[in-house]
């Protein structure tokens, strides 16, 4: 990796204090390994007694490493304050005086600085015994700020801004023993750019003296992260407003939130009959409940019983706090829960299941002393089974490939390896619908359950959706609760459900929880290390370049008109785009003309599926015919002894240059062999194609059929390449401009999309390698340069549409992958599903899939060309005029910055998608030809 004109300076602050010159000297040794150069170590030694250590740091010549020896022992802040004086490098990394760091640590922190620009950066860490053995890896989440209330697990290795360690003031010696903790806190103030960086890089030394190897080593310590927790509260809400305490676990502490008021919590449980699981849930709430003001919504969904009704009436009689409400329609959980809300009237919303029996007395004040934190978002608790094993500490979206509970079916006690605890309050991605807490502000800004879902997803998605409208969720082991799962309900879960989740999880599953450790297998509940293996996939393939053969006539007596298309093929997998739009046009021309018509193949014979979709509309007659058919298909794709039947009545019509060409070739011949010149030829001009082959034969080719000596009625799919055309001085007979419709199966699923859009984390791209005008290898470079830019890279999935080539590398493992050709049903679904697209073309004719994506709500980058610019189509597409992979990616991680789930569709360009009138020129055509030919 080229860093020679990007160099970020490292500087290691190590504070040493009668350390064992063998340990210190591993773990200078560690620091001089690296292959990242640039690096400094700043070592204060602390008024060491042991005369060795003072000797061995007088020994060392390496100018990179800076000694400051004090003359009185300050203790730990104050020597790593020292140290930290001595620094000149752009961030500062702290290290223990016995702990090693990975070889390529500062390479790794390098790489992912230069992407992120990231004020503190902090990695995963492991145990190194006294034998180098590694051991008890700690797999860490990233920036998690309620966890980090809980216990410092940012641990090591860590790197800052040396102006934000500056700005906090440095160390505080009051807090000696959880000083980092202090400082890291104070940092978390000032900034939330927190990057974490998912690899062991750092190895803590386990000895009998130290933290690693006993807690109890430094009790001193506890005493120290609890004040620095409490410090922090009290500078950040004010004081009184929270307190912070120590649990039976060191290291590990709980806070809790004081509330000027008790706001009224609406507990909202949707039922149907089991009134005995019902009565369980009730009585615990009512017995165990140490928070005073709530109340119950229960939502009668369809309960059939009489048992049932008979309790509703008497729970409400006895309870001035319990409201039953009737929900008589088909069970929707998203549905019910909103019903509830629309009927509470609490500041915080509890969502319960029915199937659940508190533990914990305190659960519901913690519920709701969370919920009402700036930036909470939705609260979930620790749920057990019936045996005491937990059923849910958590959701990690991905985990078996669709979300599930993480530390399920474990016992709930702590433990710090290779996940943190399910012991701990932590940030997480989702909490299950069967115990949450969102305050009703966080309901009206970004709404309630989405009803698409019917029985399951909706809980995740809401909390997906807390987290892009800025808010942190939150899970508090403290929140305890028995959950008998689903004994109200069967397992069957609908097809809509699977679909919307599928859209909703791409992303990460893609790029992994970033609440848990992409080095976790995820397909186990309970935390262990994956094993990975990458396996390199093959570049994508050159381009491929048309060749031309000739095509001879017959002549034939015909007394009829005949307008004829000429095309390189019919198959499936060939008629989109230009050739699609050329036969509509010429259907179009002959439904007005009520005139005899006829096809000609030049490239690809028709396959079974051509024949049977084109064979009820046309008779395919063999070149050797002279037939009468009114419609015909004829194939001169093997034509070197076969000859075309051709009369005065004939008026051809083609598209592509090589079309025109073969036409325009065979009639200088058949004219000097005595016959007439042809009626006027209509040529589809749908790009500047001359243009596809710069500086070569191509480009003459191509050209050369827009300077036909005979007459030539030219017809341009847009507005903006017959101003380029005819700026070049080409003349034709008479020119007709339409402009680009959506594919009519297209427009008809843009009208089905409701008034919010699912969208993946996914990018679609036009991506033709064969074709040059699509600058694939522009597109290529820009997609790996936003790799290297974009934070959540990884989360995302791309996808290359239009033509089937091999799986590209973009680097740090991702992919780009093609789909091929699709079928019009299966892009509406890419397009439907993708929230970002490029797709690029080297030419003045405004391409399709950009227009088509945009109307689909997909924020498209694309570019500009000489008077083309389309980015006034409508506010999804982004027309770049200075066409560098830079500025590209740069646009792209733009948009992809502000992705949601849901997206708000925006009915646009109607003309444009509801395609009336595609062919409004038709008209004035066929008076020409009526005047002229017929």
């Amino acid at each position: 990796m080229d860093i020679q004109g990007d160099k970020i300076l490292f500087s290691v602050v190590m504070p040493v204090y009668n350390v064992d010159i063998k340990w210190l000297d591993k773990a200078l040794q560690s620091v001089m390994d690296q292959t990242y150069p640039y690096w400094e170590v700043c070592i204060a030694d602390d008024a060491s007694t042991d005369g060795s250590v003072r000797e061995y740091l007088s020994t060392i010549k390496d100018s990179r490493i800076k000694v400051h020896f004090s003359e009185e022992n300050q203790g730990i802040s104050g020597a790593s304050n020292q140290a930290a004086k001595m620094a000149e490098g752009d961030y500062i990394i702290l290290m223990d005086n016995d702990d090693e760091i990975a070889k390529n640590a500062l390479m790794t922190l390098y790489k992912k600085l230069k992407k992120t620009k990231a004020d503190v950066i902090y990695s995963d860490m492991d145990m190194i015994d006294a034998e180098g053995v590694h051991s008890s890896p700690l797999y860490k989440p990233d920036w998690s700020p309620e966890l980090m209330l809980s216990q410092m697990y940012l641990g090591h290795l860590i790197a800052f801004k040396r102006g934000l360690f500056e700005q906090c003031g440095g160390f505080n010696s009051e807090y000696d023993g959880a000083q980092d903790y202090d400082l890291l806190l104070r940092m978390s103030e000032l900034t939330n750019h927190i990057v974490h960086v998912p690899e062991v890089l750092y190895s803590w030394r386990m000895l009998p003296t130290s933290t690693a190897a006993n807690a109890d080593a430094k009790p001193y310590a506890q005493i120290a992260g609890k004040r620095a927790i409490q410090a922090h509260l009290d500078r950040v809400l004010g004081d009184g407003k929270a307190e912070v305490y120590e649990t039976e676990n060191l290291f590990v502490y709980d806070v809790r939130y004081s509330l000027d008021q008790m706001p009224l919590a609406s507990i909202i449980i949707p039922t149907k009959d089991h009134v005995d699981d019902l009565a369980v849930a009730l009585d615990s709430v009512f017995e165990k409940t140490t928070y005073p003001n709530y109340e119950i919504i229960i939502l009668d969904n369809n309960s059939e019983q009489e048992e049932t009704r008979q309790f509703f009436k008497e729970i409400q009689q006895e309870k001035i706090n319990v409201k039953v409400v009737e929900a008589y329609y088909e069970f929707n959980w998203s549905k019910l829960n909103n019903h509830g809300m629309r009927e509470a009237n609490g500041d915080v919303f509890v969502f319960l299941n029915n199937d659940v029996k508190v533990i914990e007395p305190s659960w519901l004040d913690r519920l709701v002393e969370q919920a009402m934190q700036p930036n909470a978002g939705v609260v979930g608790g620790q749920l057990l089974y019936e045996d005491g094993t937990i059923q849910h500490a958590g959701v990690v979206i991905g985990m078996g490939g669709w979300a599930d509970h993480v530390f399920k079916g474990m016992q709930p006690i702590h433990q710090g390896t290779p996940f943190v605890s399910p012991m701990v309050t932590r940030n997480v991605t989702a909490c299950t619908g069967a115990c949450m807490a969102i305050s009703k502000e966080v309901i009206d800004k970004i709404g309630g359950f989405e009803e698409r879902f019917i029985i399951c997803g909706s809980d995740v998605e809401i909390c997906i959706r807390a987290i892009q409208e800025g808010y942190r969720n939150v899970y508090i082991p403290q929140v305890q609760l028995y959950h008998y799962e689903s004994k109200s309900r069967d397992s069957y879960i609908p097809e809509i459900d699977f679909e919307l989740s599928d859209i909703m999880y791409m992303g990460y599953r893609k790029g992994g929880d970033p609440y848990y450790n992409k080095n976790l297998d995820i397909n186990s509940c309970v935390p262990v290390v994956k094993k990975v293996q990458e396996i390199p996939k093959a570049d994508a393939k050159r381009i491929s370049i048309e060749t031309i053969r000739e095509l001879h006539f017959r002549e034939e007596t015909r007394e009829k008109y005949r307008l004829n298309l000429v095309l390189p093929s019919l198959n499936t997998e060939h008629v989109f785009g230009g050739i699609a739009t050329a036969l509509k046009c010429f259907e179009a021309i002959g439904e007005c003309l009520d005139c005899d018509t006829r096809v000609i193949l030049i490239d690809a014979q028709m396959d079974e599926e051509a024949i049977a979709k084109y064979g009820k509309q046309y008779q395919i007659v063999d070149a050797k015919e002279n037939s009468s058919a009114k419609h015909q298909i004829v194939s001169m794709v093997d034509r070197k002894y076969q000859t075309l039947p051709v009369s005065e009545k004939d008026q051809f019509m083609f598209t592509s240059w090589w079309s025109a060409y073969v036409i325009q070739n065979e009639y200088y011949e058949w004219v000097q062999r005595g016959h007439k010149n042809p009626n006027p030829f209509l040529y589809l001009i749908q790009d500047y194609e001359p243009g596809f082959y710069a500086w070569s034969s191509g480009y003459l080719l191509a050209e050369s059929t827009y300077k036909c000596e005979f007459p030539q009625i030219a017809i341009f799919n847009s507005h903006e390449l017959e101003e380029y055309v005819m700026a070049k001085g080409y003349h034709f007979l008479k020119t007709y401009c339409f402009d680009p419709v959506l594919n009519r199966v297209l427009g008809e699923e843009v009208q089905k999309l409701d008034q919010t859009v699912f969208k993946r984390k996914q990018i679609l791209v036009y991506g033709r390698p064969s074709v040059e005008r699509n600058a694939f290898k522009v597109l290529v470079e820009s997609l790996k340069k936003w790799v290297s830019m974009q934070e959540d890279a990884s989360s995302w999935t791309i996808l290359s549409a239009g033509e089937m080539h091999p799986p590209v590398y973009l680097g740090e493992g991702m992919y780009l992958e093609s789909v091929g050709k699709l079928t019009i049903e299966e892009y509406a679904k890419v397009l439907r599903e993708s929230y970002a697209g490029v797709s690029l073309m080297v030419s003045p004719h405004p391409s399709y899939p950009p227009l088509e994506m945009s109307v689909f709500d997909v924020k498209v980058v694309t570019n500009g060309y000489r008077n083309k610019d389309i980015s006034s189509f409508n506010e999804n597409i982004v027309s770049v005029d200075n066409v560098s992979p830079m500025k590209i990616a740069q646009e792209l991680k733009e948009i992809c910055n502000n992705y949601h789930t849901l997206v708000p569709h925006k009915s646009v360009n109607k003309e444009y998608v509801n395609g009336i009138d595609p062919f409004p020129f038709i008209e004035e055509l066929k008076k020409d030809i009526l005047n002229d030919i017929i």
